[in-house]
């Protein structure tokens, strides 16, 4: 008996650590007179799913995935209903309630379009929901914006303030009502996004905006479904294919010349392109999929506005002293402008560089109308280095950020019966990261540290072997140049 017991207190335990990702449409089916109408059939076309009014003209439709869907109303004598855009929101319960009238006509129809209401009966704590068309709609380009248009929130702006180190690395940059970064739970399909080690999530949520279906923001007073949160919790609901072919493209650039815009955007060189796409597999109608990516390209992280006071090259004093007047004017005038050797940049310059790949792929795969399965990979892979002039000659200084994100996800999901279903996930989310001089060799072996970090010696290739007779020169450039190794200093020789 105490097994039994023990037994059942871990199921009640575990079933509270994973947030649902799927929503619920529940209601009452009437007359024109008030009266309930039992077995009403109320069906989902797109998704092939439904459900049939009880006696007293109550329904319920569990496990629907997120979207927005039709939902039609069929009675033999009463008028067809039709109502459309229903927007289904992750772990929520959308209320409709159907009046039906008696038919006039066979085959007369009626078709309304769903409104969401202000208030949502049963919910119990404050939550925002923001589909892919608000998303699409918005003036935003990375979810860090989403999250900075919402009350409480505070966005840590590293490109102003020019904190290092803090440049693209994701939503640590999010603060609630005064919370730490660190305090927010964020989870995608309902699985949590965790660094154990640096206790952040780091670079990985930088999730394309063309990968995203619903975004689910809780600022608090979440339920206990969700853990390891103090601040907030954030759930994303990623896209899914669909029934047709889907496509979209984004481009944005700085690149527009220093006479439409500006010289700042010009070294700024910021480049930004979004593709998705997305549908059913040919020959297989219960296979779909979506792919989606960004790149993100600034040909200069930091980009200053210097004088126009420049260090003018003292001349070589004459023996006869001839030109001491000149070289006293000039030593003042530096002296005055407070300008040094190294002063000789006027007007804008950039500094630094910032490159990151965003790649997403899911398929969903429905071999009845009672079992889902989806499987879904996305990496990021970030290049940066957030330059500071005070470190200009000094190379421990000109640290560059290699980080790479990886996660693959793989849920099952079956109804069993028109009350009851069970969800299965499993995910792996790993980083990798090299924060260092690109060019430095710790352990002098003609390989710098971020190449041997890249491309680790195994039994496919030792890279690292200090004996290697190829170790210099060798081809390190994106371009395919052959670049060569020393361990000299270019500027002091």
């Amino acid at each position: 008996m105490k097994q039994f017991k023990f037994s059942i207190l871990i199921i009640y335990l575990v079933s509270f650590v994973f947030a649902g990702t799927d929503g619920t449409i529940r209601g009452q089916v009437k007359d024109a007179e008030g009266s309930p109408l039992p077995g009403v059939q109320l069906f989902i076309p797109d998704l092939s799913m439904g459900a049939i009014a009880d006696i007293n003209g109550n329904y319920i439709i569990l496990n629907l995935p997120v979207g927005s869907y039709d939902v039609k109303v069929m009675m033999i004598g009463y008028q067809t209903q039709t109502m459309k855009e229903v927007d289904v929101i992750m772990d929520q319960t959308v209320w409709l309630n159907f009046t039906m009238a008696i038919a006039a006509i066979e085959g007369d129809e009626v078709e309304v379009y769903g409104e969401k209401p202000l208030v949502e009966k049963g919910q119990t704590s404050r939550k925002i929901t923001i589909n892919s068309e608000t998303i699409e709609s918005l003036p935003i380009r990375d979810l860090n914006e989403i999250y900075a248009l919402q009350s409480g929130v505070v966005r840590v702006q590293s490109r102003t303030h020019g904190i290092p180190d803090y440049e693209e690395k994701g939503l640590e940059e999010i603060h609630v009502r005064g919370g730490r970064s660190g305090e927010i739970a964020y989870m995608m399909d309902g699985m949590y996004l965790r660094n154990p080690i640096y206790n952040v999530i780091g670079n990985g949520t930088r999730l394309n905006l063309m990968a995203l279906r619903q975004l689910d923001w809780q600022p608090g007073g979440f339920n206990a479904e969700y853990g390891d949160a103090m601040s907030a919790v954030s759930n994303l609901h990623t896209r899914s294919g669909g029934k047709s072919f889907q496509y979209g493209m984004r481009y944005e650039t700085s690149g527009i010349g220093a006479s439409l815009g500006s010289r700042y955007d010009e070294l700024r060189g910021y480049d930004d392109i979004s593709i998705g796409l997305g549908g059913p597999i040919w020959g297989l109608s219960k296979l779909t999929y979506w792919i989606s990516g960004e790149y993100t390209n600034n040909a200069s992280a930091r980009v200053f506005e210097f004088d126009d006071k420049v260090y003018q090259t003292l001349p070589e004093l004459q023996s006869d002293g001839s030109n001491y007047q000149e070289y006293m004017n000039i030593l003042n005038q530096n002296k005055e402008n407070l300008v040094q050797p190294w002063d000789t940049q006027e007007g804008f310059r950039g500094f630094g560089f910032r490159k990151t790949w965003d790649v997403f792929g899911k398929l969903t795969y429905k071999p009845t109308n009672k079992i889902r399965i989806n499987a879904s990979y996305w990496q990021v892979a970030n290049h940066q280095k957030v330059f500071n002039p005070a470190f200009m000659y000094w190379d421990d200084g000109q640290t560059e950020l290699f980080q790479d994100t990886y996660r693959g996800y793989l849920e099952y999901n079956q109804s069993v019966t028109s009350r009851t279903f069970f969800t299965v996930r499993a995910t792996r989310f790993i980083q990798d990261r090299f924060l260092g001089v690109r060019w430095k060799d710790s352990d002098n072996d003609g390989r710098p540290d971020w190449y041997e970090w890249r491309h680790s010696a195994g039994p496919y290739g030792d890279t690292s072997d200090p004996y290697n007779p190829d170790m210099v020169p060798y081809s390190l450039s994106d371009n395919g140049d052959t670049l060569y190794y020393t361990m000299v200093d270019p500027r002091s020789g």
